[in-house]
């Protein structure tokens, strides 16, 4: 999710569940929950290091032991430290709790996390919630800054709480940013459901995902496989009711051949093909042999407009390749 709804995710946990921590250690707190992000720098360095780097090692369970030990040393020299203050320190729980949230948050997004690098790559995504919600910032919003404003109302008349601050307000904002999380889950499973059990042009799904939408809660953009072609759906999901928002856009896969399994061989494929969810192969003959271009419909459904990439693969008149690259997917679009 974007840097904004971390944030206020994190201020959130960090006022509902550690309220006497100094500002120090909310301001450690805070980059612990944000931190994770870093990995988007890969992007400076090409696609082939992004799909690499992105959503593993800073989004692992092993990223969140290693700054809670870092929080736990560092709490262990200013124990030994005389002339060190107290309030200096932070919780390693906290760290590791704001460190955790992140991970938990990114993996309601249809972007896979790898959680158990480096000892697995294999990635997790529930695809309930799109990495820009205006809704879930509201909530989040709401959960601190209402509480802000009644402690300035009752600090106005005279009345001063003694309790913890925004404590309240944070718990309630994080509880109902669950129940719209569950709402959000009853949706995509009413959406996966109603595709499963409908054929598509005579053939049975083979794979179906939805893919949440940037801006409605009840907007699903659904990809779903089937023997000979890939279908794109934008359904609406309200309630126990599922309904065609547009109509279906069908893409028919290429058929097989020496070029195309040739081409799904080369290096850049390998690595596009790791973390692709749905692969789709375009095969064009030119004068000097073939190229193949290789992207994921699940950036063309959603029209992403961040870092989606491709595999670009040329060949010459033998299947053999030349040349196999990663380059980014400039207009993700409904071809």
């Amino acid at each position: 999710m974007d840097p904004l709804t971390h944030g206020l995710a994190t201020l959130a946990l960090q006022r509902g569940f550690f309220p006497k921590a100094s500002w120090r250690a909310i301001v450690a707190i805070l980059c612990a929950g944000l931190i994770a992000d870093i990995d988007t720098l890969g992007a400076n360095f090409g696609p082939l290091a992004y799909l690499r780097w992105n959503r593993t090692a800073t989004h692992s369970i092993t990223f969140v032991l290693v700054l809670a030990l870092a929080a736990f040393l560092f709490n262990l020299v200013l124990r030994r430290n005389p002339r060190a203050s107290a309030s200096i320190g932070f919780s390693c729980v906290a760290i590791a709790a704001a460190a955790a949230l992140h991970i938990l948050m990114d993996l309601l997004q249809p972007d896979p996390v790898a959680p158990f690098w480096p000892f697995s790559a294999r990635r997790f995504s529930l695809d309930i919630s799109p990495s820009i919600d205006p809704w879930l910032l509201v909530i989040l919003a709401a959960a601190i800054l209402l509480p802000e404003l009644f402690r300035l109302v009752s600090d106005e008349i005279g009345s001063h709480s003694k309790r913890p601050r925004g404590r309240n307000g944070a718990i309630a904002g994080l509880a109902f940013a669950i129940i719209y999380f569950v709402m959000r889950a009853q949706f995509h499973g009413n959406v996966t459901a109603s595709l499963e059990a409908r054929t598509v042009s005579g053939e049975i799904p083979r794979h179906v995902q939805a893919f949440p939408d940037s801006i409605s809660p009840f907007i699903w953009h659904s990809v779903v496989e089937t023997e000979s072609a890939l279908h794109l759906y934008t359904l609406r999901s309200m309630g126990g009711e599922v309904a065609y928002a547009t109509g279906v856009t069908t893409l028919r896969k290429p058929e097989p051949s020496p070029v195309l399994s040739a081409a799904q061989s080369s290096p850049a494929a390998i690595t596009f093909l790791k973390t692709a969810r749905f692969p789709k192969a375009t095969v064009e003959q030119e004068t000097d042999g073939f190229s193949v271009e290789i992207n994921d419909l699940k950036d063309q459904a959603m029209q992403t407009p961040g870092h989606a990439v491709l595999a670009d693969i040329h060949l010459d008149h033998t299947a053999k390749v030349i040349s196999s690259e990663l380059q980014w997917q400039k207009t993700p679009s409904r071809q």
